[in-house]
């Protein structure tokens, strides 16, 4: 490690920090390995943190979803857009996209929610709300 500190990300989305890669810098776009989150980097006081672009838009949820879903090798069913316009009503409703099926707007539920990024998927074939399958 050449005596150097190893830098990290902070995302806001799923609260994780990752290794900043050699070569990245301010207003870099980043993709957050945790949570799926495309992130523009910004430095301050307490290191780097990810900035949400596209916060609150369609676009941003949807790339979500996708990347998260390419990153850990998942699927979709039939009922991806109705979970979809789920996660755009609690946006509109309570600031963020909270999983459709849950009560509290904590963000622990925030989709992908700590449950899913925790390993639902792998121990139970699919998340909470059933955005996310394991491939069969």
């Amino acid at each position: 490690m050449n005596g150097k500190q190893l830098e990290r990300v902070y995302c806001p989305v799923c609260a994780a920090k990752f290794r900043f890669v050699e070569g990245w810098k301010q207003g870099s776009t980043v993709i957050c390995p945790i949570c799926g989150q495309k992130l523009r980097l910004k430095r301050s006081s307490d290191g780097w943190v990810g900035d949400r672009p596209e916060k609150g838009t369609e676009k941003e949820i949807r790339e979500r979803v996708d990347e998260y879903a390419r990153l850990h090798g998942y699927v979709f069913k039939d009922m991806k857009e109705e979970l979809i316009q789920g996660l755009f009503g609690k946006n509109s409703r309570f600031g963020d996209f909270y999983c459709p099926c849950r009560m509290e707007h904590v963000v622990e539920y925030m989709c992908p929610c700590k449950p899913t990024r925790g390993g639902d998927v792998e121990r139970d074939g699919k998340c909470y709300c059933g955005l996310f399958w394991k491939k069969t």
